[in-house]
């Protein structure tokens, strides 16, 4: 993989939607050439499908967390079946020094007392971080406005469950309704977030490195988080992948890099290093797993819903 097949990751990461002729237009290529690295991803298993889920902003109570901590267990892959069994749990990553990442959403923060117990001692991890995300985009009034869903919109969501690139006419003749009725609904549904057209994306299966960066801040300055993630993000470009802050650990932001050579880590590290941080620590990743959640849960059981009050 080349920068170029991350940059496309992250997109349809962020909408798997995305016509491939866009991609071919930013990269100055071929539509062909898009498709054949798409499918290399896809056949290299670090794409494993494409994929819709209701968007979180209809999830009035919704809190996403990111566990980490060491654990004893000397079977990781085990270990992250059994944490990821957790209906809560999304993915669950393993990292250097047995080093686990757990991300969730809860749909009540009332329920994190009980999870913090099942990874604790299902994941075999006696320290255990917990860190509630704080959101790095603000919604306005006007975005929060009618984001209730109808009947159709909770079958379109279902009929890309499996497969968001589906055409307009195969969902049509799915949800019973005509192509300009559900072109509508979709790009309603897209405008304001309330489908979460994705991938599920394993860049463990590459060559390059992938890390999770924790960067400590000196608890006695003031620092604008959001800026200082923005500003890495000039620095280091496409290398920066994603970032999180926390709401409980105001300290700590962690960092996702890739890198092609163990070298550019280390020169990440020691720039990091060189800004004055209380402290910097990398950990590689080395393998995870995504997983269904009470998310996937409650689409299902409203579409049995809706079949059962139609038959």
């Amino acid at each position: 993989m080349d920068e170029i097949d991350f940059t496309i990751s992250l997109l349809l990461m962020a909408n798997s939607r995305t016509p491939y002729s866009k991609f071919a237009e930013m990269f100055n290529m071929s539509v062909n050439s898009i498709h054949k690295r798409v499918k290399s991803m896809v056949n290299l298993g670090v794409i494993k499908n494409f994929n819709a889920r209701l968007g979180l902003i209809t999830f009035s109570n919704y809190t996403g967390i990111l566990f980490f901590g060491v654990s004893k267990t000397k079977d990781p892959k085990s270990t992250i079946e059994k944490i990821g069994a957790h209906d809560c749990v999304h993915n669950v990553t393993q990292a250097s020094s047995n080093l686990f990442y757990i991300h969730a959403s809860l749909d009540k923060i009332t329920t994190l007392e009980s999870l913090v117990s099942f990874i604790r001692q299902v994941g075999q991890i006696n320290e255990l971080t917990v860190g509630i995300l704080s959101s790095t985009s603000k919604s306005s009034i006007e975005d929060l406005e009618d984001i209730s869903l109808s009947k159709l919109d909770y079958l379109i969501i279902h009929a890309l469950k499996e497969n968001s690139r589906k055409s307009i006419v195969d969902i049509s003749n799915e949800v019973g309704a005509s192509t300009k009725t559900v072109r509508r609904h979709l790009n309603r549904l897209i405008e304001k977030k309330l489908i979460d057209l994705s991938i599920d994306w394993y860049p463990d299966k590459t060559a390059e490195f992938l890390s999770f960066v924790q960067v400590y801040l000196e608890p006695s300055e003031i620092i604008d988080k959001i800026n200082l993630v923005n500003d890495l993000r000039k620095q280091f470009g496409s290398k920066l992948i994603f970032s999180w802050i926390f709401g409980n650990l105001p300290n700590l932001i962690i960092i996702c890099f890739w890198t092609r050579i163990m070298k550019e880590l280390q020169e990440i590290e020691t720039n990091l290093m060189s800004k004055g941080f209380e402290s910097v620590k990398v950990t590689i990743l080395l393998e995870g797993k995504n997983f269904p959640s009470w998310v996937d849960q409650y689409l299902k059981d409203k579409i049995n819903e809706i079949k059962t009050k139609s038959s």
